[in-house]
């Protein structure tokens, strides 16, 4: 009876240590599934020129102001978001999708495919240009490091944001975007520093709301 018994245990004890390591691959699978990939077209180009770079946005004066509140940062020409970025000294604004000045020429872009920052487990996706030229808004973004934290303001409200992955692709008018698609992104992306062949991504998730 005893050996009997001794022999239930091992097999229950079997059992358990199967089941345990079936659950955990599961869960490893389900982890790798939501980290999906979305493949975006993007025409970059290297803007290089004896243009100082300015990074300060046109006719935006940030109200000085304690720390932790947050004031919207006055908006006269009609921005549908303002990115800032204080690592790096970037405060620009960006257009809706469609309008005639959202273009990579001309401003900090909001890229078509992206979502808007109020909507559940969205990409946003900014693209500008790095190098020299005034619409070089991009052009510091090789400091940023995992960790860092970048801010949105969209309709009276401030998205703060922090990077979690940094990944160079060639440039041959696509990127892959890799992230995980149950959470808030902003993805930003522009050439990459030193290497005409090479163009960097930034992906970073949502933090908090105010």
């Amino acid at each position: 009876m005893s050996k009997l018994s001794n022999r239930t245990i091992v097999i229950i004890a079997f059992i358990a240590i199967i089941g345990g390591l079936l659950l955990i691959s599961a869960d490893y699978l389900k982890g790798k599934k939501e980290k999906a990939y979305q493949k975006v077209s993007i025409s970059l180009y290297s803007e290089i020129d004896n243009q100082k770079q300015d990074n300060t946005p046109q006719n935006i004066e940030a109200p000085e102001t304690p720390q932790e509140e947050y004031v919207p940062t006055p908006n006269p020409n009609g921005y549908l978001g303002i990115l800032t970025i204080d690592k790096i000294n970037l405060q620009q604004g960006f257009y809706d999708k469609n309008y005639k000045d959202n273009n990579v020429s001309k401003n900090l872009t909001f890229l078509s495919p992206s979502n808007y920052p109020d909507e559940k487990n969205g990409n946003v996706i900014l693209v500008a240009h790095s190098g020299t030229t005034h619409i070089a808004y991009f052009k510091n973004l090789y400091k940023l490091s995992k960790g860092d934290i970048a801010k949105i303001e969209y309709k009276g409200h401030l998205y703060t944001y922090k990077i979690d992955n940094i990944y160079n692709e060639t440039k041959d008018g696509s990127v892959t975007i890799y992230r995980d698609t149950n959470r808030q992104t902003l993805t930003m992306i522009t050439c990459t520093k030193n290497d005409n062949t090479k163009q960097t991504i930034y992906i970073a998730y949502l933090q908090s709301i105010k």
